[in-house]
Order: structure tokens, then C-alpha cells, then sequence
């Protein structure tokens, strides 16, 4: 078999471990898209993703929390948010917060990721490490979210809207 096909399979069966996971070990829906990107809806904060990389690191897994907050949602300065942003990213263990580059000079639209290495270089993961550490992974990523909220409480108390985030009150 060719390596195009090796890693359209590879692909294929990695989308399908991480879907498992979510849907056994988190108990929620989990779809596939086109691009073998797994995507789920988190109650109460939104929808989540794990990307796939079979070509190039099939062991490196990247959870994607997109766009749960912005400098208006807080209420904060672009200074601001970048100030509480480095605060969780120094802080908090393995989710990284960041700015979309494409809106980093108006609304600011913050993401946040897990990413971390599952298996050896070249290596997919195990059905059996991927559940071992998928809820820890979802929850240092939910941390962060509250994370930043307690940032921007402290930075600009009066800032803060009480429903500035979706499901802050339950994350």
C-alpha cells in the first residue's frame, strides 16, 4: 500500500479511536468531519475538537476548545486580555491559551488547546492511553477556561460580566 492510502487508513482509524474515547469515556456525541476532525459539544460551554494528524505526528494529540471568549465577552482591553491570558498560560498546567491571529487587532477571539505526545515518534496511540487521558485533558482544558476568568476578575473586577463565559458556573 502506497503512503497516501497508509495514512488516509491511519487517519481513518485515529478520527475513529479519538470518537470512541469521547463517546465512551465522556459519554457525549462525537462526529467526524471531512477532515477527520472529531468534533463534540461540551454541556454547558460548547463545541470542542481533537485534530488529526496521521502524515506527520500521528502520536501528538490537540484538543481545541475555538473561540470561547473575546475582549468584549470580558469586558477587558486587548491589554488586558493578553495580560490574564499569560497569567493561566504561566500558571495553569497544559492548556494554552492564545488569540486567533486573524483577529488579534479587533474582537480578539480566545482559543484553547491541550496538546501533548500519546506515543512514540511515528507511533499512533493506544485505544488504551487515548481513555486513560482524554477527562484529564478535557478538564486541565476547562480549568483554563475558569482560569481565565479569575484572571480577568482580578485584573478589572468590575470588568467581568457574570455570564462572560458560556457555563462559567459550572466549569
Amino acid at each position: 500500500m502506497e503512503n497516501t492510502a497508509k495514512h488516509k487508513v491511519l487517519a481513518k482509524e485515529l478520527a475513529e479511536l479519538y470518537q470512541s474515547a469521547v463517546q465512551d469515556e465522556l459519554g457525549m456525541v462525537a462526529k467526524i468531519d471531512d477532515d477527520r476532525v472529531v468534533l463534540f459539544k461540551y454541556p454547558e460551554l460548547g463545541t470542542m475538537f481533537f485534530t488529526i494528524d496521521a502524515t506527520g505526528d500521528p502520536e501528538y494529540l490537540m484538543l481545541v476548545f475555538p473561540n470561547f471568549a473575546n475582549k468584549e465577552a470580558l469586558n477587558l482591553t486587548r491589554e488586558q486580555l493578553l495580560i490574564a491570558i499569560n497569567e493561566v498560560n504561566t500558571r495553569n498546567k497544559a492548556v494554552k491559551l492564545c488569540i486567533r491571529a486573524d483577529t488579534i487587532n479587533d474582537s480578539c477571539e480566545v482559543l484553547a488547546t491541550i496538546e501533548c505526545f500519546v506515543g512514540a515518534p511515528d507511533t499512533a496511540p493506544t485505544s488504551e492511553l487515548v481513555r486513560a487521558v482524554i477527562k484529564r485533558n478535557v478538564s486541565a482544558l476547562r480549568a483554563g477556561v475558569r482560569s481565565l476568568v479569575k484572571a480577568a476578575q482580578d485584573i478589572a473586577p468590575e470588568a467581568v460580566l457574570p455570564d462572560a463565559l458560556p457555563g462559567q458556573e459550572t466549569i
